[in-house]
């Protein structure tokens, strides 16, 4: 007769030990300016190895990035340690000295900036188009209007809808304001419209998906 192979003890205590370890998963900590859409369509992202959590302010430049700075470390006093922090702001039409500073305010804190000039949904639209030269962001609205089937707004809600709506075009978009910032090259990001840097964290989330 055969004889049975018993196990291994040494082996069974590895397997008990990487079984019961907890897989660490990356954390996003997102403040956003707007207080629906920007936190709505982040908080769509289902990603499967990182948790994200966006949050809207109503604020703007540099006084967003002041509470940000005070919401991470509030949050990391709470044993919340998040892997990446940003913000999310527009440029509208705050001065160019302080959409700057804001920029620069987030960085030397260890805050990655997402910003677009003029506004967020210039991320949308670029879904669609190469937006090239000034657009003013009173006619971001109506132009999405041309390509959706759904009256856009900053209602609760509608942010989460255009994730969903825009994602198979997502790789469309980053191409374009890939395509956007290396023509602005050097340039002041306050002078350089039309351009936005949300794709850079749209690529960063997509890899946790």
């Amino acid at each position: 007769m055969a004889r049975r192979n018993r196990p291994n003890p040494r082996e069974e205590r590895s397997l008990r030990r990487i079984s019961s370890t907890r897989v660490v998963k990356q954390s996003f900590l997102i403040i956003c300016e707007g207080e629906n859409t920007e936190p709505d369509y982040f908080n769509a992202f289902r990603l499967t190895s990182a948790n994200i959590k966006a949050i809207g302010q109503g604020i703007s430049t540099i006084g967003l990035v002041q509470k940000a700075i005070r919401i991470k470390e509030d949050e990391r006093h709470k044993g919340n340690s998040y892997d990446q922090c940003w913000v999310v702001f527009d440029k509208d039409d705050f001065p160019n000295n302080d959409f700057n500073t804001a920029i620069t305010l987030a960085e030397n804190n260890g805050i990655k900036v997402a910003y677009s000039n003029q506004a967020f949904e210039l991320w949308f639209l670029l879904h669609y188009n190469l937006i090239q030269g000034a657009m003013h962001r009173n006619q971001y609205a109506s132009k999405l209007n041309e390509h959706l089937d759904f009256a856009y707004s900053k209602e609760r809600g509608i942010g989460t809808l255009m994730y969903q709506v825009l994602l198979p075009k997502q790789n469309d978009a980053i191409r374009n304001a890939r395509t956007i910032l290396q023509q602005w090259d050097g340039v002041s990001p306050a002078l350089a419209e039309s351009s936005t840097k949300v794709h850079l964290l749209v690529e960063e989330l997509n890899k946790y998906l």
